[in-house]
């Protein structure tokens, strides 16, 4: 794992999530952690089940001494600053479709899994993140698009439409976010744009 895309506040964190055994960490932290491309301050951990009501009790005895600020509660999400590190936990419907990666007994997603939650939230409208985080995966040839869509229609279904993610994957220009610290050869939107191009060309739909 790639420990060096975290802060020294979110190795503190990252070694204290194994006490949430009944979630597994997504989003682009558990990416970053399997592939090392940027760095990463939030945490997002995923559950099929609702969160229980006493939840919050459960954060606050598995970071003991720290500032924790409650930014939502309720039995789909609850989010919270423990100091300055955003922590989500999530009410996640969707089926995991591999088995999870396991690393000083935290559960992660598999890269292939992240893929194919990235191709379903770009579809959705993504954020610069999203892109990069995609660009990498398939730059670094882990899995081709091709891959990534049979991935995300096993996990989705109906929810989940390729042609409009193909297009939202050429679609950057009201993307914003672009501060990201790269920890291997920086890209930009309009090399984004270009990569994806060449890479739609590829695909057998």
């Amino acid at each position: 794992m790639h420990l060096e895309v975290l802060t020294e506040k979110g190795k503190e964190i990252f070694s204290r999530l194994d006490r949430f055994n009944k979630f597994y960490l997504a989003g682009g932290t558990a990416l970053a952690l399997q592939i090392g491309h940027r760095a990463s301050i939030d945490f997002d951990l995923f559950s099929k089940k609702e969160i229980q009501k006493d939840f919050l009790s459960e954060i606050e005895e598995a970071f003991p001494g720290e500032n924790i600020s409650v930014v939502v509660n309720n039995p789909d999400e609850v989010t919270v600053f423990v100091s300055e590190t955003k922590v989500t936990f999530l009410k996640y419907p969707f089926p995991l479709i591999y088995d999870l990666v396991n690393y000083e007994s935290v559960n992660l997603a598999t890269i292939k899994e992240i893929a194919g939650i990235k191709a379903y939230t770009i579809g959705r409208r993504g954020s610069f993140k999203d892109y990069v985080d995609l660009y990498f995966i398939l730059s670094e040839k882990y899995f081709s698009l091709n891959e990534i869509i049979d991935v995300a229609e096993k996990k989705y279904g109906s929810d989940f439409n390729s042609r409009l993610f193909l297009e939202q994957l050429l679609y950057l220009e009201d993307i914003t976010d672009t501060e990201i610290v790269f920890l291997k050869d920086s890209v930009d939107k309009k090399e984004l744009r270009k990569f994806f191009e060449e890479e739609i060309k590829k695909i057998k739909i």
